[in-house]
């Protein structure tokens, strides 16, 4: 009996170091990690349900990140499973990121813009909220998470000033390599 004891206590001791090692492994040290992100920097998006006045503000959020020197290579591509669509929701929120599937294996994701919240909210500046709130959420299919524990600047931080900060920063492109 007690034999049997130890071994099931050694296999425990076991399993709960491998699950810590494979913890600490698969998550990047980082309080702007966000494991709802894509597995890799590159990859299509499809819009859905917009105009093309839409469909230039997505391509203008992909161009943000592409030009940003983060090494990403952001798509546009009727096939893709990931969705950017944008609408007039009842929330509260200006935009909203929901992933599916599981890293690795089937992660797609799904981008909703709400204008009526953004129109009511930046005055005469809708176009460059539009782009803020489009770009964060790009931001976080590259694995960033809002309100990073940062002096620095960033895009992904719900207290940016939306009018001037459309386009990730020297932090937000560091975060995204050091993850990736």
């Amino acid at each position: 009996m007690r034999a049997r004891a130890r071994v099931g206590a050694a296999v425990g001791v076991l399993g709960l170091t491998t699950a810590l090692v494979v913890t600490a492994v698969a998550t990047p040290a980082s309080a702007t990690y966000y494991s709802g992100g894509m597995p890799t920097r590159s990859f299509n998006v499809k819009p859905s349900g917009i105009n093309d006045t839409w469909v230039g503000f997505l391509d203008t959020s992909r161009a943000n990140w592409n030009g940003s020197g983060a090494g990403t290579s952001i798509g546009r591509s009727s096939s893709a499973a990931a969705v950017f669509t944008a609408g007039r929701y009842s929330a509260s929120w200006y935009g909203l990121y929901t992933p599916h599937g599981i890293r690795g294996i089937n992660r797609t994701f799904t981008i909703q813009v709400n204008a009526r919240t953004l129109e009511a909210d930046s005055g005469s500046n809708f176009t460059k909220w539009i782009l803020s709130t489009s770009t964060h959420e790009l931001g976080h299919a590259l694995s960033l998470a809002d309100n990073p524990s940062t002096s620095s600047s960033s895009l992904m931080k719900h207290s940016r000033n939306r009018t001037t900060l459309q386009k990730p920063t020297s932090y937000d492109v560091s975060e995204v390599q050091r993850i990736y």
